[in-house]
């Protein structure tokens, strides 16, 4: 049995556990029953253990390997339920009638259509209270840090009713996940200070001024597709989102794994004088900043703690497994936010599209080598393995939760995919630049406002072709049905290949044998960790 299995089977006691504590009223009945279980099988493992190696009969078969899977499982079963257990209860600032209180911006400003969206929270109050999500007119601009008197009413969102057959989408869940616990619509506001330069406030204002950077070079809208890509500043309008998830390129419009690769490239390029250890420090403390400066989202997390796992793996000289990086990844983010395993959507797609190229491009890549043979190009073919393997793992989520279809996504992808890394490098370089020469930052901003138009075009031209987006909603057994389906479908093509195998989670390895190799390794951040 791989490390890889055992570590899935951990991990699902883990899941399980925590749907128990969240939703069981015998949470702490069923955690009691995960140790007494443990107990035992531990018990019968080392009994087995001891009797196999005590035999004297040739071809006796001592299956203690079955003790040892419930045993991870039940582990797993109990951290799940104690983890939910330990969660401090959470409590909602909520005022019904008008009221007045005092509180600090916690997070940089985002612009929609007609008005600003951020965060505050109420000072004076204790850490378990939630933070209040604002929403006021665009003028004036406000930024993190500045402490405000906000009056006005303090609401729990509802759940949002569904227009269709769709579910109904439970907001105030996913607002949780985000430690949001109710909203202000349009208040007075009164500035009472520009705030204490605390060392998250000063990263958040750094953020904001590259934002305006970004604005002052790159032409509208394609400086605000370029601040969202980069810093995760959701400031697109609605129209534009709307275009860009009927085209199913909703996932290059928010901050991706991709950041956390061009500041570990960055960082390394430009300290490359320096050994490599100290080069990995600095680049793992700058991605350390850069989360902490754009937010912890779902998808940066994952990626920075499987860059983390790729640099140690770079330190020391062993082989990066994506696979192994990846559950673990998952497993820390729960136990930190156990909530995010019901209510994330973000994090369910985040990991799902990443599980997706880690365990599907390989056989798709086997696939198209088989049977497409007149594809001579290898990176049309890699291109496509990536993007399909993410379409199809997260496709019947998508059905699931939106109850909707984009039928064009996998073209879409295919035809912009290519320009993401270049733009997202070219913003960078913007700003950059910016602080060195006006003149290098404008010609950088008119190439990259030149491939985002692009990017626009493509998506606009997707978006009228006929029968562009659908409404197709499933149940959840169908959703697991579909995915039991790829399943076996993915194994029975590795199956007809002599050297993977997709149940026992292997599959080709980098091996690093020196600096020059173990840097070129790192080239599996641009497919799994950036994604």
């Amino acid at each position: 049995m791989s490390t890889h299995f055992k570590t899935l089977i951990l991990v699902a006691g883990v899941c399980l556990g925590i749907v128990v504590g969240e939703i069981s009223k015998v949470a702490s009945e069923v955690g009691i029953f995960a140790v007494i279980l443990f107990l035992i099988q531990t018990g019968i493992y080392f009994w087995e253990r001891k009797r196999k190696q005590m035999s004297d009969a040739a071809g006796v078969t001592h299956l203690f390997s079955f003790p040892l899977i419930t045993i991870l499982f039940s582990v797993g079963l109990f951290l799940g339920i104690l983890r939910v257990q330990l969660v401090s209860e959470k409590i909602n600032y909520v005022c019904e009638t008008s009221c007045t209180f005092n509180a600090k911006i916690i997070s940089s400003s985002e612009t929609k259509n007609d008005y600003q969206v951020f965060n505050v929270h109420p000072i004076d109050s204790p850490s378990e209270v939630l933070d209040v999500q604002i929403k006021a007119p665009l003028y004036p601009k406000y930024k993190i840090g500045e402490a405000l008197t906000l009056s006005g009413k303090v609401l729990v969102p509802e759940i949002l009713p569904s227009h269709t057959e769709k579910k109904s989408f439970d907001y105030s869940s996913y607002l949780i996940t985000k430690n949001i616990g109710s909203e202000m619509f349009y208040p007075k506001i009164e500035l009472l200070n520009s705030g204490t330069n605390s060392f998250a406030s000063v990263l958040g204002r750094w953020k904001e001024n590259m934002i305006e950077k970004i604005n002052l070079y790159v032409s509208s809208p394609s400086s605000s597709l370029a601040s969202g890509m980069l810093f995760g500043n959701s400031s697109i309008s609605k129209e534009l989102n709307q275009t860009f998830r009927v085209a199913g390129l909703s996932h290059i419009i928010v901050l991706s794994g991709f950041n956390i690769a061009i500041v570990i490239s960055f960082i390394l390029f430009v300290f490359a004088f320096l050994p490599l250890f100290i080069r990995v420090i600095l680049a793992s403390a700058s991605v350390i900043l850069f989360v902490i400066m754009v937010g912890g989202e779902a998808s940066v997390v994952r990626a920075t703690l499987m860059a983390f796992i790729a640099l140690l793996a770079t330190i020391i000289g062993r082989e990066y497994f994506a696979l192994q990086a990846l559950v673990i990844s998952f497993l820390l983010i729960l136990i930190y936010e156990p909530s995010s395993l019901m209510n994330d959507v973000s994090f369910h797609l985040s990991f799902l599209a990443t599980a997706g190229i880690v365990y599907l491009s390989n056989p798709i890549n086997i696939f198209f080598k088989e049977y497409f043979t007149y594809i001579k190009s290898k990176t049309f073919i890699s291109t496509l393995s990536t993007t399909l393997s993410a379409y199809i793992i997260t496709l019947p989520y998508l059905m699931y939760t939106f109850g909707s279809v984009s039928i064009y996504a996998l073209l879409s992808n295919i035809l912009v995919l290519p320009f993401v890394p270049i733009t997202m490098l070219i913003s960078f370089l913007v700003v950059v630049t910016s602080y060195v020469s006006q003149t290098v930052a404008m010609v950088f901003g008119y190439v990259d406002t030149l491939i985002i138009n692009l990017m626009i075009w493509i998506a606009k031209v997707i978006e009228h072709l006929p029968f562009s987006y659908l409404s197709f909603q499933i149940s959840l057994i169908g959703m697991f049905t579909i995915y039991f389906f790829v399943v076996v479908i993915i194994n029975f093509i590795l199956k007809k290949s002599s050297d993977n195998s997709f149940l026992s989670g292997t599959q080709e390895n980098i091996k690093i044998k020196n600096e020059t190799e173990r840097l070129k390794s790192e080239g599996v951040l641009t497919d799994i960790i950036s994604y």
